[in-house]
């Protein structure tokens, strides 16, 4: 099975690696073509110079693109490819999912949203979780990729655009949740209280699965990135124009994009996303 990978970003690196690693057929391309030759070198794999070049003989475009402006410049550069099937992992706006899918459709090319939940590490052991719609025939031949790179994969609806929502929802969920312990785990070390002590008393509430997870990540000086602030930003932007387009408001939402589009003003926005608590907590020293 022959596969374009489309975007080799943290995602797309490491899900080259995984379907690399099982035996299928890949080639990458990526806008920054001196990233994607480091990889390709340490796969073993090839490289396209366009997106047409990477298209011309698979089966199967695989994207992981950063955001909706990546993603709809990639499906416009995408000629007649009759057969061909687009599998879209990245995080975008159901409003950009659902003109991607209709601009491809006047290609020949079936369009499938499989948004994933779970990071770069989740992704290389194949342990992902999956939200996926599209029309069902084209959904049935990817499942041997999907199950590549998920444990759980969740067909949503046929209907373009709901996987993708889900899925900001989701999001709008875990950051605004790591935004939430990052205050609170702040205003606690105001008042001298030490971080043993706020660990151990909020592992004991409802929130013991959020604490367990992400508290010493939290508050760990240096941890690898996972998940961009930047995007994590731009994920919250997501959530409120896609909340903007149903006519209902995210106050919430909006609060927190504009607390992650300052740390990433800030110069953190390549670090990882928990990176959040650092910057409130130089916001607190500032006082």
């Amino acid at each position: 099975m022959r596969l374009a990978i489309l975007g080799t970003g943290l995602m797309g690196s490491s899900a080259s690696a995984r379907l690399k690693e099982l035996g299928f057929h890949i080639v990458l391309w990526n806008r920054s073509i001196e990233k994607t030759e480091v990889i390709a070198r340490d796969l073993g794999v090839d490289i396209a110079r366009s997106i047409v070049e990477a298209i011309s003989s698979v089966d199967y475009a695989l994207a992981f693109l950063a955001d909706d402006s990546a993603l709809l410049s990639v499906v416009s550069s995408i000629p007649r490819a009759d057969g061909l099937i687009f599998v879209n992992f990245s995080t975008v706006t159901p409003k950009a999912s659902i003109m991607a899918s209709e601009f491809l459709s006047t290609r020949g090319v079936c369009y499938v949203e499989a948004p994933i939940l779970g990071g770069p590490r989740i992704v290389r052991e194949g342990k992902a979780i999956i939200l996926v719609s599209g029309p069902s025939h084209c959904v049935g031949s990817i499942e041997g990729i999907l199950k590549a790179l998920a444990s759980d994969i969740i067909f949503i609806s046929e209907d373009i655009g709901k996987a993708s929502a889900l899925k900001l929802a989701y999001n709008n969920m875990l950051i605004t949740s790591i935004a939430s312990l990052a205050e609170s785990i702040v205003l606690a070390e105001a008042y001298g209280l030490s971080l043993d002590i706020v660990k151990n008393v909020f592992s004991k509430t409802v929130f013991k699965d959020l604490v367990e997870r992400y508290f010493d990540r939290l508050i760990s000086e240096e941890i690898p990135t996972g998940f961009k602030l930047s995007l994590a930003a731009k994920d919250m932007e997501y959530a409120s124009r896609a909340a903007f387009d149903k006519g209902i408001p995210l106050p919430l939402a909006s609060a927190v994009e504009q607390l992650y589009m300052l740390a990433s003003k800030a110069g953190l926005g390549d670090k990882d996303y928990t990176r959040i608590y650092l910057f409130m907590k130089r916001l607190g020293l500032k006082t």
